[in-house]
């Protein structure tokens, strides 16, 4: 059955993963702030690319107001789009307008979207929503592992603070909807293989027991399983797809 499913940060290296593979069946409304990665779709009549900062309110409220007045029954919505600090050299350096702008991308704007979409899908007492978290959902970054391709490089606090945060987002929404039998879930990737150093490879090896980095693929069928009208008694769930990496 076809679905109307927004995507969030859709021009990105996952979110153009799922936008592709989900336009296949489905009709997608990719938000982002440029679509270079998705130009070979854009005569595709299934695909509506809209234009939203993430990171400003009213861009967000404008998008949202879109959405609305095309009318369409919304039945899923993945909140994908996240700012992942570069890595500080030797010491944190915590500036308040960075972190502002992450919190807004990665968390404000996945609240207010899940609670604006959540009351589209009211209407029809049908949805599901997918949130997108990391295995920095559920532990903390492994700074050793950066040492070797980045030398002395911290990871920011930020990324692990926020998707933990998404952890509560979603169990949050799953029981304010969940009488609206909208179901709310996440899913958790491990490291995903995107050209990276071949040092910054190795070490993640090591602490993964499948010994390799995830691939795209390996978060389809959690994605289709998430967004399937089968699938109707599972929310507030948090899908950690990590080969392994969080048990250990």
């Amino acid at each position: 059955m076809k679905k109307n499913i927004i995507i969030t940060g859709a021009n990105g290296f996952l979110g153009s993963f799922y936008t592709e593979f989900l336009l296949k069946k489905n009709r997608i409304i990719a938000l982002d702030k440029k679509f270079t990665n998705l130009k070979k779709f854009k005569t595709n009549k299934n695909l509506d690319l809209i234009y939203c900062d993430l990171s400003k309110e009213k861009s967000l409220n404008k998008t949202i107001s879109i959405i609305k007045k095309k009318k369409i029954q919304i039945d899923g919505l993945i909140n994908n789009a996240a700012i992942d600090a570069i890595p500080n050299k030797g010491k944190l350096k915590l500036n308040q307008k960075n972190w502002i702008a992450e919190v807004n991308v990665s968390l404000f704007a996945s609240i207010l979207l899940c609670y604006e979409i959540g009351n589209i899908m009211k209407k029809k007492k049908e949805g599901s929503i997918i949130n997108i978290g990391s295995d920095l959902s559920v532990i903390a970054p492994n700074q050793k592992i950066y040492k070797t391709s980045f030398k002395n490089y911290i990871k920011p606090p930020s990324y692990s603070i926020i998707k933990h945060g998404t952890v509560g987002m979603t169990k949050y929404f799953a029981s304010l909807f969940a009488s609206d039998l909208i179901k709310v879930n996440m899913i958790s990737p491990g490291p995903i293989f995107n050209n990276n150093p071949k040092n910054l490879v190795k070490e993640l090896k090591k602490i993964i027991p499948m010994q390799r980095l995830g691939l795209k693929e390996d978060l389809k069928s959690a994605i289709n399983f998430l967004m399937d009208n089968e699938n109707n008694y599972i929310t507030g769930q948090n899908i950690v797809i990590d080969g392994g990496r969080t048990i250990i």
